[in-house]
C-alpha cells in the first residue's frame, strides 16, 4: 500500500475527519429539532387560527340570526296589533251590518216534535 491510499477505517479515524463528523451530525441534529419545533409551532399557529375563524364565522351567524329574530318579533307585534284591530267589537258590527246582519225586532220560534227540553225533563224529576 501507498502512503497515499489510506485503508478507509484509517480514514474515518483521523481525528480532522472525524471533528467534521461529529460536528455535521451536531448540525444535523439541531437543524432536524429546530425543524420539529418549526413544524410543531406552525401545526399550533394553524389550529389557532382555524379555531379562531370557527369562531368569527359562528359569532357573526349569530348575530344575523339575532337580528332576524328582532324583525320577526317585530313583525309579529305588528301582526297582534292588526288582528287586534279587526277583532274590536265596533269592527264586528259593522262588518255584520255589511253582511247584513243586524239586531232582530220580531223573533220566531219553531218547535221540534218529541224533541226533549229542559223544562218537562225537569217537571218529571222532582
Amino acid at each position: 500500500m501507498s502512503s497515499q491510499t489510506m485503508h478507509p477505517v484509517q480514514t474515518l479515524l483521523r481525528p480532522g475527519a472525524l471533528a467534521q463528523r461529529i460536528t455535521w451530525r451536531l448540525e444535523r441534529k439541531a437543524a432536524l429539532g429546530m425543524l420539529l419545533i418549526l413544524i410543531t409551532v406552525s401545526l399550533i399557529g394553524w389550529l389557532y387560527l382555524t379555531q379562531a375563524s370557527s369562531l368569527a364565522t359562528i359569532s357573526f351567524q349569530i348575530e344575523q340570526h339575532r337580528a332576524e329574530l328582532s324583525k320577526l318579533d317585530q313583525q309579529n307585534a305588528q301582526l297582534e296589533l292588526e288582528i287586534a284591530g279587526w277583532e274590536a267589537l265596533p269592527r264586528i258590527e259593522q262588518r255584520a251590518r255589511e253582511l247584513g246582519f243586524g239586531p232582530r225586532s220580531q223573533v220566531l220560534y219553531l218547535s221540534v216534535p218529541n224533541y226533549p227540553n229542559q223544562q218537562t225533563n225537569q217537571s218529571r224529576n222532582p
